[in-house]
């Protein structure tokens, strides 16, 4: 008998990993924060912070 497949993660699981992925990869080895980096990670931060709370509703 062949293994039952996992299922798919759910769509918002994805958009969350996404985010952090993306938050890790822009952070990673920055020594310098202009301005507009920090205005992209604060973008970011929210994107992650969307994708949280629609996971837990």
């Amino acid at each position: 008998m062949s293994p039952t497949p996992s299922p798919a993660p759910a769509a918002s699981r994805l958009v969350l990993d996404e985010a952090n992925a993306a938050i890790r990869a822009f952070v990673a080895n920055r020594k310098v924060w202009t301005p507009a980096d920090l205005e992209e990670l604060a973008r970011l931060r929210r994107a992650w912070m969307a994708a949280a709370k629609s996971e837990s509703v």
